[in-house]
């Protein structure tokens, strides 16, 4: 496997044009964030990754083309020097209120044979999202977008380069978080990271469709080439690589709330889960500020005291775990390890499927939710119609590696990696 600099293909290095320009991962879009980013700026890079809705599904020439106008324009450059673009991200935690800095770089990485397992994932992909994906890899030739890896490091041999490389622009997204961008161009310092990154398995972080679809986008390229010799641009993508031991690499919780449960049901879980948990009423009164603090506070109970919260709209309830072994011995047979040690998998398929008879089942994606925050919960148990929620811990690096090492995937929304990598930094194009 190889990880390669490469003709970074940018914005132009300045701060007001930057944080008018970048955008979101395409994921992570809503159809009035479309619209927001859309006006914001007509350069905006949201023009060449998304059409006008997330229904829209006609936009890929168009998109490519703009890609290509603004590299063949000079609003995106081309740099004549191969290299990485080392990004640092500063932000605070929503979840501890602690700065924090995340250290990175964007190169090439050689797109593995699945067989190889080179590349480790953690989440189930559905298949309309690498459609939508692969339409348009097509249309553009390349990579507009990074994915998010994780590779280790734990004597820091990269951790100097990535964090001192001074930085070349700086600027407030608009998350309010500070990215600082610079081009690493020396040969010493891209092959002391070589040295690090390329002998290892690499775990994905954030971008599976868009790996997967990657492989789909070769594997149709050298159909279509049979006689191609050596390496072609198709057999790489553009990747965001950081240190899986980088203190700024923080995983968030996602709770959920629930709806379609009815308070007699709500009560008779509450016994049931007494065999297994010793349950607490925090007495604390249901508003965003309580709900953020007793998020925190199962979050770091971990790993003394495996704790859930259990939130309806006037009550606010802990579930401290009292025996492990008792509790797992409900898994189904098929829940495999290290998958069973998780607490996110306890939730999906013992408290949700058999305390409160509701399946995982895709074609009903509303009755669970999916939210960080405190305010998130609130707003889901007395607006969005949801009668509990449950409040986790996040699941930590060194748990998403060993299921992935262990060829497990999570239930989906296990992993938040937090922050998200921006769009518009840096694009792979193919000649």
């Amino acid at each position: 496997m190889q990880v390669q600099p490469f003709e970074v293909i940018h914005y132009p290095f300045e701060a007001e044009l930057l944080r008018k320009v970048v955008c979101p991962p395409y994921d992570k879009f809503t159809n009035d964030q479309i619209t927001a980013f859309r006006r914001l700026d007509g350069r905006n890079f949201v023009w060449a990754i998304l059409g006008e809705t997330l229904e829209d599904h006609r936009y890929y020439q168009e998109a490519a083309e703009r890609l290509r106008n603004w590299t063949r324009d000079g609003l995106l450059r081309k740099e004549s020097e191969k290299g990485f673009l080392v990004y640092r991200q500063r932000y605070t935690s929503p979840l501890t209120g602690t700065e924090l800095t995340r250290s990175g770089f964007m190169g090439l990485l050689s797109l593995p044979e699945r067989s190889e397992k080179a590349v480790l994932p953690h989440e189930r992909t559905f298949s309309e999202h690498k459609k939508d994906r692969l339409s348009l890899y097509r249309a553009v030739r390349g990579t507009p977008e990074a994915i998010f890896v994780l590779y280790s490091d734990p004597e820091g041999k990269t951790t100097s380069l990535l964090r001192e490389t001074p930085a070349t622009v700086a600027f407030e997204d608009f998350n309010g978080h500070s990215n600082e961008l610079a081009l690493l161009a020396s040969p010493a310092a891209i092959a002391a990271i070589r040295a690090v990154v390329e002998p290892q398995r690499l775990l994905m972080a954030d971008g599976h469709h868009r790996f997967e679809t990657g492989q789909d986008y070769r594997d149709e390229c050298r159909q279509a080439d049979p006689g191609a010799r050596g390496p072609q641009p198709y057999d790489f993508i553009l990747v965001y690589f950081t240190p899986l031991e980088d203190s700024g690499l923080v995983v968030l919780p996602t709770h959920r709330p629930v709806k379609g449960v009815a308070a007699e049901n709500i009560r008779s879980f509450i016994e049931r889960a007494s065999d297994f948990f010793e349950v607490e009423d925090s007495q604390r009164p249901v508003d965003p500020r309580n709900l953020q603090e007793s998020a925190l506070q199962v979050h770091e109970n971990y790993p003394d005291r495996e704790t859930f919260g259990l939130v309806t709209q006037d009550r606010i309830l802990f579930l401290h775990l009292r025996d492990r072994e008792k509790l797992k011995s409900l898994l189904p047979p098929s829940v495999g390890l290290p998958l069973r040690d998780l607490p996110v998998v306890w939730l999906h398929s013992i408290l949700l499927e058999r305390f409160l008879e509701i399946g995982q089942e895709e074609g009903a994606p509303d009755r669970v939710a999916y939210v960080r925050t405190g305010e998130d919960v609130y707003n889901a148990l007395h607006q969005g119609g949801y009668d509990v929620a449950f409040l986790l811990r996040g699941t930590r690096p060194e748990e998403v590696q060993k299921v992935a090492e262990s060829g497990e995937r999570m239930p989906q929304k296990s992993t938040d990696f937090f922050p998200k990598i921006l769009s518009g930094l840096a694009v792979y194009l193919h000649p």
